[in-house]
């Protein structure tokens, strides 16, 4: 399934690539997965990877802040039903032999391993959990249109390792649900590992994203958990946040990319905190390519890292 914004997603952390900083020197261009290099433009209209454009400034209002304990035991979902978070125990979950591009309405755990040439799976119901069970989804590769697991308007859902989700446009898209949860995955090889749009109260917990060009996406999203999670080599990004408010990106480990953390100028309320955020060749921390944090409101504390703009945001430079 094409999913147009995803590309136009991959854009946005080109803009962090900061000036010098200090004594630090920051290139302004960055290196596609196939090596090519290209400048970074503020409308968003570089396009390096053949992804569609973007212009940033669509989205004039931005999103309010969201409350991450107001759904900590149960959510309505738009039908009006109650649903309440999975917190089914893997073992007793039936084992399955899945098939790619099928339609999940039911727990289920792995059985085998998944070599798609379409989308992975598809959540179909609220209140669901699918285990890897230790298993492998394999996409047809990272400049494809398909997905690992798609959650489209899913609510309460549980996504859980151990396993790993390789070689899709987005590993796990996660677009318009609430309440649902990521945990103990490995993401390696795809665009984006975790696209988050038009979410709510998503915990994305303790998983591991390496050589992906971005790890974590959020766009137009609310009140997600973002922590214990290991970032390594994602190129153009660690994690993102576009028009996205009352996030918490928190106790999670973040080197190897062309920007630590991004966060745009529509993102507001937003908390990076005790994070590790280093080795990244651009700059560790971005609000808003130094837009003063008190304009948008997000709160940068306790983070170990080397360069940030604006200056301050890391312990090492405050």
């Amino acid at each position: 399934m094409a999913f147009a914004s995803l590309g136009a997603m991959l854009l946005q952390p080109t803009l962090a690539s900061a000036a010098t900083h200090g004594s630090h020197h920051h290139s302004n261009a960055f290196t596609t997965d196939n090596g090519s290099t290209g400048n970074s433009n503020t409308d968003g209209t570089q396009n390096a990877n053949g992804l569609a454009n973007t212009d940033t400034t669509s989205n004039a209002n931005p999103i309010s802040s969201a409350d991450t304990t107001s759904n900590a035991n149960s959510l309505t979902t738009a039908s009006g039903n109650s649903v309440s978070p999975t917190v089914a125990n893997s073992s007793s979950l039936p084992s399955a032999s899945l098939s790619c591009g099928q339609v999940i309405k039911e727990s289920v755990k792995l059985s085998a391993n998944l070599d798609c040439t379409s989308d992975g799976l598809i959540v179909g119901a609220d209140g669901i959990t699918i285990n890897l069970n230790g298993h492998t989804i394999n996409g047809p590769g990272p400049q494809s249109s398909k997905i690992g697991i798609m959650l489209a308007t899913s609510s309460g859902v549980t996504i859980e390792g151990p396993g790993i989700i390789s070689g899709f446009q987005a590993g796990i898209l996660n677009t318009g649900g609430q309440n649902n949860k990521i945990t103990n995955i490995d993401f390696t090889g795809n665009q984006i590992a975790i696209f988050n749009t038009g979410a709510k109260t998503t915990d994305i917990e303790n998983n591991m994203m390496f050589n992906n060009a971005i790890g974590m996406a959020s766009h137009s999203s609310q009140g997600t958990i973002f922590t214990m999670n290991m970032l390594n080599n994602n190129n153009l990004a660690g994690v993102t946040l576009v028009n996205s408010a009352g996030n918490s990106i928190d106790t999670n480990t973040i080197r190897g990319s062309n920007n630590g953390v991004f966060v745009d100028g529509q993102s507001t309320n937003n908390s990076v905190k005790t994070n590790v955020i280093m080795l990244n060749s651009g700059v560790d921390i971005n609000n808003a390519n130094g837009l003063p944090i008190n304009i948008n409101q997000n709160s940068f504390t306790s983070n170990s890292c080397n360069t940030s703009v604006p200056d301050g945001l890391c312990l090492t430079n405050k």
